[in-house]
């Protein structure tokens, strides 16, 4: 019925070309013309724009279908591909080839998300594309070179999308620094300056078809990708004794994926649609130090391997729509892992496993809509799964869930509107925590851990959406979340030592703050300038369990800043823009066994300005990180198991890429 509902707004769209539109059943249209002012160059630039919305990308780390999926859609239809953003997507779309942007609200299947954002491109036969040369280089001479190639065949009824890129990026949560370590009296024990760069090559193709078949649409898709990073690893110490080590980490992967959707009308009855995925991943991890006394080293060797099928039902009759179908998913991972200290072999917990899962998902989703200011959905999704693992560790566990969920949207105001959420979200188990993996550079050894069950939680969440002037809006959101079984850090034994694992922990809670702001200046006086911004405040806790003490849950970063200034020029074809993003203004801590790791990265500042000297060329220089922040890591390492050993070390490490300027080149053809 989407596609129905699409259609709808064909008339609408072109009564108000500048504005946005409001229509029937909750879409609201944003034409091109509407983005103009902003000079887009891509989907993504236009995406960003709309009034009220943010980019959400789904989680692509669930197995499964549900929950992987972002809140855009294309052509009325959800990016479904795992290994390739929404964001990468929406930044392969070229802003000609948009006729308009739709926002929906309640439609038969919004995939988890209040709001879903619908980019429509226009009609027609045509070959359109998209070249890019994009070139950096960063303070410390590393170079970060990319090709990029995008072509689009868009026939009477089908359409065929290639891509292929290739380059070079940087980590830049490391680089080039120091590393000190302190008594806990602050007493320096080392001091060395230290090299820790991370780069990437990579290469990506993908490619996707689409065509009617049997009076319905069918999709196929393929995506190849490669990836190697490395790190050469060197740390110069200079106190108490001049001497020299060094490292290597370096991590290949191999990444394929197919895919099949088929959505066939069914007339009175709604639609039906048939997804298939086959997903193919192996991953070569290596990591070693080397002294003058020893060498120690670690590998770990992970293949893994995911099907899934989906089946789904959508109709609307009336104001009512409904959506339920099943989903089935086949999971294998088999990993090998191996630690050596000193030419000596070390015993890992679950160092060669093999963890197989079979689930299944039973869901059925209502939207009713009472009046033209009030919408509500009502879902229920039930899941059930048998995990197997053998190797190390031999173990057969069945797990089920329901899922309820209940979201009312309310518009008490013109420009206004209220949404209510409450649902239970229970986390799916990520392997990889099942097995052994070891960074020596970063000293870290996680162990496996094959008593580990997924969390489940409570969740409600209040949002106000508030539009004001032409294109400005604010979005504020509550959301506090009730956790059992905590996923964190625990300990596990294996040849008479302990190791850090990931494992649960008890109940916990966690109470969350968003928002996110457009806010353009054209009615104050400054016409063209544009200020965007979001952030999110986290405040959760937990008891820990080697001190009872309660503490933040690990990883949550109780402050995520963003924003940006724009200013646009179009009667000279010229657009400047500055950001501060701040993924890190606080600290990321995990509290292992027998450590507490806390992470941070100050503020990030970014500038660049955009040109285009012709309607189908955009040239753009930026420069990143220009500010002198450092990515800061600083532990706390204990004796033994916190709460029972003393306090027996204090290690900071400060890296950094240093300034970063490049140039990128688009032309788009057709």
């Amino acid at each position: 019925m989407l596609r129905a509902l699409v259609a709808s707004l064909l008339i609408a769209a072109s009564t108000l070309p500048a504005l946005a539109q409001p229509a029937p059943d909750g879409i609201t249209a944003y034409p091109a013309a509407f983005f103009q002012e902003y000079q887009p160059a891509t989907a993504l630039d236009m995406v960003r724009r709309l009034p009220g919305f943010r980019v959400q990308a789904g989680d692509s780390g669930i197995r499964g279908f549900s929950g992987t999926v972002g809140n855009v859609l294309v052509d009325g239809q959800p990016p479904t591909s795992k290994e390739e953003g929404v964001e990468t997507l929406l930044g392969r779309i070229s802003a000609a080839a948009v006729e308009r942007i739709e926002l929906i609200r309640g439609a038969a299947d919004m995939y988890g998300h209040p709001v879903l954002a619908n980019v429509v491109r226009i009609q027609g036969a045509s070959l359109r594309g998209r070249a890019e040369v994009e070139g950096a280089v960063n303070l410390t001479g590393s170079t970060m070179p990319r090709l990029a190639l995008n072509i689009t065949r868009q026939g009477i009824e089908s359409v065929l999308d290639i891509s292929i890129s290739h380059g070079r990026s940087v980590g830049n949560n490391l680089g080039f620094g120091t590393r000190g370590r302190f008594a806990p009296d602050g007493t320096p024990v080392r001091l060395s300056e230290y090299e820790f760069p991370s780069l990437t090559n990579f290469t990506h193709f993908s490619t996707s078809y689409r065509q009617p078949l049997w009076e319905g649409d069918l999709s196929l898709g393929l995506v190849l990708k490669q990836e190697r990073e490395y790190s050469d690893v060197r740390e110069y110490i200079t106190f108490p004794a001049i001497s020299q080590q060094s490292g290597l980490e370096s991590d290949r992967a191999r990444n394929g994926e197919a895919r099949l959707e088929y959505v066939r009308p069914l007339g009175l009855w709604g639609q039906v649609q048939l997804f298939a995925v086959h997903r193919q991943e192996e991953q070569d991890e290596i990591s070693q130090t080397t002294t003058a006394l020893r060498t120690d080293r670690a590998r770990s060797l992970f293949n893994q391997r995911e099907d899934v099928g989906r089946l789904a039902w959508q109709m609307q009759t009336g104001d009512l729509k409904l959506d339920a179908g099943v989903e089935g998913t086949i999971n294998v991972l088999s990993s090998r892992s191996t630690l050596t200290l000193n030419n000596a072999p070390v015993v890992l917990p679950a160092a060669n496993l093999r963890v197989e899962e079979e689930r299944a998902e039973f869901f059925a989703t209502a939207t009713q809509r009472f009046s033209p200011v009030l919408l509500s959905e009502v879902g229920l999704r039930y899941e059930t799964s048998t995990l197997t693992q053998s190797g190390d560790s031999s173990l057969v566990k069945d797990l089920s869930f329901w899922k309820p969920r209940w979201l009312t949207t309310w518009d008490f105001a013109p420009q206004n509107q209220l949404r209510f959420l409450a649902e239970r979200q229970v986390g799916q188990l990520n392997f990889r925590n099942f097995a052994s993996s070891t960074s020596l550079n970063s000293n870290v050894i996680n162990a496996g851990n094959k008593n580990l069950e997924p969390y489940s939680a409570w969740v409600f969440a209040l949002t106000w959406e508030r539009h004001f002037w032409t294109r400005g809006s604010f979005v504020l959101e509550a959301r506090q979340e009730h956790i059992s079984d905590v996923v964190d850090h625990v300990p596990v034994f294996a040849g008479g030592a302990v190791f850090d694992a990931v494992g649960n922990i008890g109940n916990g809670r966690r109470d969350v703050v968003e928002t996110s702001l457009i806010l353009p200046l054209d009615e104050v006086g400054l016409p063209g300038v544009t200020f965007t911004g979001s952030g999110s405040y986290t405040h959760s806790r937990v008891r820990d369990p080697a001190t009872q003490l309660i503490r933040p849950i690990s990883g949550d970063q109780e402050v995520v800043l963003h924003f940006e200034a724009t200013y646009d020029r179009p009667q000279d074809d010229l657009r400047f823009g500055l950001t501060l993003h701040d993924h890190l203004i606080t600290a990321e801590t995990e509290y292992r066994i027998d450590e507490i790791s806390a992470e941070y990265h100050v503020f990030k500042l970014g500038a660049f300005i955009e040109h285009k000297p012709a309607p189908d060329w955009t040239l753009r220089v930026f420069a990143n990180d220009m500010a002198p922040s450092h990515y800061q890591r600083n532990r706390l390492i204990y004796g033994g198991l916190r709460g029972a050993a003393p306090l027996s070390l204090i290690e900071r490490r400060r890296l950094t890429t240093g300034p970063q300027v490049g140039i990128r080149i688009q032309h788009d053809f057709q």
